[in-house]
């Protein structure tokens, strides 16, 4: 047997040694997806993934949490349509048994999304209001408002679809966390004067990959957050994260953690 078999077999044991290791912890974490989104939030062995980023780098990154005996993933919602938070998923799909795809049935004309909806039934539409239960956790969907009148799409907030991401919040592991999404200052505006953001947050996934365009002075302000993270891919083209930002970051004391910098962000 050559020396270059025998190395290639130790390393495929060392790699079903290493899946056969991971275990269901109760965490959060934030995936390192590249120039995209994706929230692993587990409690026990139920799961809530959220967005998947732009490809399938997303199935890498669940195999350090999710073990390889489990197959089914309870939840994925997506905040909004955007490839950089759908691709993914739809690799999750592939390859997992979904319980349900939260989705806010928002407008959108995207060969991605279209596929999604076109080949998939468990489906459950969710609007500011309505609640994501893992165990005994709640997850409480801050915006935006569902207010269908009949069957269709959800005309877009104000023709930018960042602003009709899903914003979540809840409290786990002993921290308060705020999910934004990609939500930018319109919606964080209507928000704030609507007192859907309430009080102060331990932990912020910031806005739209922490752009100029999201996590005004006003919001940080109000929120508080200890932490903020963004999601953002090394060297990406649109300049996320913003030096405008940062800077409100540290104006109002918020510690901040990059995924491209730090990998995946797990809290526990």
């Amino acid at each position: 047997m050559g020396s270059r078999l025998i190395k290639n077999i130790l390393w495929l044991l060392l790699g079903v040694i290493y899946l056969f290791t991971v275990k269901h912890e109760d965490s959060v974490v934030f995936l390192d997806v590249g120039q995209g989104d994706s929230i692993l939030v587990q409690k026990g062995d139920i799961q809530l993934l959220i967005d998947g980023g732009p490809d399938e780098k997303i199935l890498y990154e669940l195999s350090k949490y999710v073990p390889i005996y489990d197959r089914k993933i309870e939840y994925i919602l997506l905040t909004h349509p955007h490839d950089d938070h759908l691709v993914g998923l739809l690799e999750v799909l592939e390859r997992y048994d979904v319980g349900e795809i939260l989705y806010y049935p928002v407008c959108y004309d995207n060969e991605n999304y279209r596929y999604l909806l076109q080949n998939y039934d468990n489906f459950r539409e969710i609007g500011q209001g309505d609640t994501i239960r893992l165990k005994d956790m709640e997850i409480e969907v801050l915006w935006p408002v569902l207010n269908k009148k009949e069957k269709g799409c959800v005309p877009q907030f104000n023709n930018n679809l960042n602003n009709d991401s899903l914003v979540l919040s809840f409290e786990f592991l002993g921290k308060k966390f705020l999910l934004m999404g990609d939500i930018e200052m319109e919606a964080e505006d209507v928000m704030l004067r609507d007192g859907l953001v309430d009080g102060e947050y331990n932990v912020l996934k910031a806005g739209h990959h922490c752009s100029s365009s999201s996590s005004s002075e006003t919001f940080l302000k109000m929120v508080s957050p200890e932490l903020a993270i963004c999601s953002a891919g090394e060297a990406n083209s649109f300049g996320h994260p913003s030096s405008e930002t940062l800077q409100n970051f540290s104006e109002y004391n918020v510690q901040y953690l990059v995924t491209y910098e730090k990998g995946n962000i797990q809290i526990k």
